[in-house]
């Protein structure tokens, strides 16, 4: 799992609430001790649970009401009781930290990154294949995205394919699927920033009408990463 995906997801979230599978949390444990923006969103979150849930079981002192004011019926304000309202405002002030210490400079650092023109480290796999001797080799900086440039072998009974990344460790680290009409021309695939270097392999499937895939095609390249 790399940093891009971790975000795209909101994996840091989910693995917070328990909602990931326990092959995804593996994964994710493995990467958020090494990418310091997930451990802080990790960090973070458990600082909110648990200010939550210290806000929610803190007794509240009885409070003696006037006879006439407990015989009144309580009206449209009524539920704005200390009972209810410091423990909800306790929880609101910490929400609105988490936003602003975490997800809203998260968002604004990735939207000034997305807009900013950049030059992308790039490797063409049109030559390449499985038994080549000679690796195409890409070299990018720690957490930089990258470009793969791909000529799919296209045939017309395959409505259209799937790219699948897998890495030196042979596990699948994205799928990206490739309408029929793309296939055309050579296809650029802007990889997410990876965390592992070494010898990565492009496998190219064509889906058909049944939803079986044939395997079309193996591109394997090596990634060298730098700071």
């Amino acid at each position: 799992m790399n940093h891009d995906e971790a975000t795209r997801l909101m994996i840091s979230e989910k693995y917070l609430l328990g909602e990931l599978t326990p092959n995804q949390r593996e994964q994710f444990e493995e990467h958020f001790f090494g990418c310091e923006d997930c451990a802080m969103d990790v960090r973070a979150g458990h600082a909110f649970i648990a200010h939550t849930k210290a806000a929610l079981s803190e007794p509240t002192p009885a409070t003696t009401m006037p006879a006439d004011s407990r015989s009144r019926p309580a009206g449209w304000f009524g539920w704005l009781r200390p009972a209810l309202v410091v423990p909800t405002f306790a929880v609101l002030l910490a929400i609105v930290g988490y936003q602003n210490l975490v997800s809203v400079p998260k968002l604004q650092q990735a939207a000034a990154t997305a807009a900013t023109p950049r030059i992308l480290a790039s490797v063409s796999l049109l030559n390449s294949n499985a038994r080549g001797e000679t690796l195409p080799t890409v070299a990018v900086r720690q957490g930089e995205p990258f470009l793969l440039f791909v000529d799919v072998a296209a045939e017309s009974k395959y409505q259209s394919y799937v790219a699948d990344l897998v890495s030196p460790a042979g596990t699948s680290q994205w799928s990206l699927s490739i309408p029929s009409e793309n296939t055309k021309d050579t296809i650029s695939i802007r990889v997410p920033a990876q965390t592992q270097a070494g010898t990565y392999t492009l496998v190219v499937r064509g889906q058909g009408d049944s939803g079986s895939s044939v395997e079309l095609g193996r591109y394997r390249f090596d990634l060298q990463l730098h700071n």
